[in-house]
């Protein structure tokens, strides 16, 4: 009989441990780990309990963590997309401001070569200048020259009509000493003193064309001399133009080798633009962006959240506790509710 009767006590306290398990293991499988066996089990089994109690301890502690590392990625997750916007914002601004410095470079550049190609035209067009400007240099020198050699002529040809004149004077005296030595005479010398008269009259004739004469050279000579000193005066002009269009020239070349230097410049700067403006593009572009790899990120995270999802607090609502009864009685089932 004693034997009986501990046999059923041991058989209550297995059925309590087994209900209680059973109870916790249902709440287990709707979620809930959190839970934690609090009444006592018999002697021979709260080693169980305690047991069961720190695994859960442990799994709950272990869930609490992943949830909680799961939101603090999910917010420097956010974080960073949002920096990484706002860095993609400024690179896109960057690299509108580089574009718009290589188009700027490539049109100085341009207009640097325009330039030099203006220049170099000027200094070709200035070259031709001068030396088309020797021929009319050269023949205003052999003009002077020409002018010069007509001046002495012309004080020569003075200076002959100067001695007609002297002659002719002279002519003009003895034919009037002729003819009054012939008046003299009487009828004989009627013929002497006609031949004075008429050469005393040619006499003033051809003095009168010597005077004319020797009038018109003293113009000739001065308009010569006129000439002649305008045409020292154009030589001096053409003189000082070809020093000038000279220092033009050098000014002009130097100018050139400046513009095609600049030019240079200007065409290095904008290679340099460019090949910065392509090393700010990615070099590969099958490699997956930042952006794609926190979506990647993101979606993890949300599978890992509703995995987790499942591990939630249940509320447990226990029916009264049934009166103890012997033999295999229906064992009481728990009803769950999801907090």
């Amino acid at each position: 009989m004693q034997d009986r009767d501990k046999l059923e006590s041991e058989l209550l306290e297995l059925r309590t441990v087994v209900d209680a398990l059973d109870g916790s293991l249902r709440r287990l499988a709707m979620g809930d780990v959190y839970q934690q066996i609090d009444h006592p089990f018999p002697r021979g089994y709260d080693g169980l309990r305690k047991d069961f109690n720190r695994g859960l301890a442990s799994v709950s502690a272990t869930i609490d963590a992943i949830i909680t590392r799961t939101k603090n990625v999910r917010l420097e997750s956010s974080e960073l997309r949002l920096t990484l916007k706002q860095k993609a914002e400024e690179e896109s601004e960057r690299d509108a401001a580089l574009s718009a410095l290589v188009a700027e470079a490539g049109s100085i550049a341009d207009t640097a070569r325009s330039q030099a190609a203006h220049v170099e035209h000027v200094s070709t067009i200035l070259h031709n200048a001068r030396l088309d400007m020797r021929r009319p240099k050269e023949a205003a020198a052999r003009s002077v020259e020409r002018t010069e050699m007509t001046c002495r002529s012309l004080a020569h040809l003075k200076r002959l009509t100067d001695e007609v004149k002297a002659l002719l004077r002279e002519a003009s005296l003895l034919a009037l000493n002729g003819g009054i030595n012939a008046a003299h005479t009487g009828p004989e010398g009627e013929e002497a003193l006609d031949a004075a008269k008429s050469l005393h009259s040619l006499t003033r004739q051809v003095g009168s064309t010597i005077e004319a004469l020797g009038e018109a050279a003293d113009c000739a000579l001065a308009d010569a001399h006129a000439a002649a000193e305008a045409g020292t005066q154009v030589t001096r002009e053409f003189d000082a133009m070809d020093l000038y269009t000279e220092a033009l020239d050098a000014q002009i070349g130097s100018l050139s080798d400046s513009t095609q230097q600049h030019a240079t410049d200007a065409e290095s700067i904008r290679g340099g633009l460019n090949e910065l403006a392509r090393a700010r593009r990615p070099l590969d572009p099958a490699q997956p962006s930042p952006e794609f790899q926190l979506s990647n990120i993101d979606r993890a995270l949300a599978v890992i959240e509703h995995q987790t999802s499942r591990f939630t607090p249940v509320r447990t609502i226990l029916p009264p506790p049934p009166a103890p009864t012997t033999g295999t009685g229906g064992r009481s089932h728990l009803r769950l509710v999801k907090s």
